[in-house]
């Protein structure tokens, strides 16, 4: 109807049809970009974390003096005191030196904390 109305204002029609398909288009594809960098960043902390824990467990196992999973006031010193295990926690974002200052609060009850507890 518009093009035997007016063959000017059927191209401005068309041109505007056109921009907006565009516009919704980058749009979504903006959504999607977003999505999967956010996905991504999800992935990679879950990675870092994994590898951290997996450390942690091999470290925690040699020096768990006896063999309970439970990791006594000692054996967090000497964890602390392990350069692969500070390492494994400073890449996770935890503060080994700050980690030190919590120790007496973490083992106020001295029964011991589970391995898995603590991560």
């Amino acid at each position: 109807e518009v093009l035997s109305e007016s063959y000017p204002v059927a191209f401005l029609l068309f041109v505007f049809v056109l921009v907006a398909a565009i516009t919704v288009m980058n749009m979504l594809i903006g959504v999607l970009c977003q999505v999967v960098t956010a996905v991504a960043a999800v992935e990679k902390e879950e990675m870092v974390v994994n590898m951290a824990k997996s450390k942690l467990e091999s470290v925690v196992r040699t020096l768990d003096i006896d063999q309970d999973w439970l990791i006594s006031k000692e054996e967090f010193a000497g964890l602390l005191d392990s350069p692969s295990a500070a390492k494994a926690l400073e890449e996770v974002g935890v503060d080994v030196v700050g980690l030190v200052d919590y120790a007496d609060f973490i083992f106020e009850n001295e029964a011991g904390n589970g391995f898995d507890k603590t991560l």
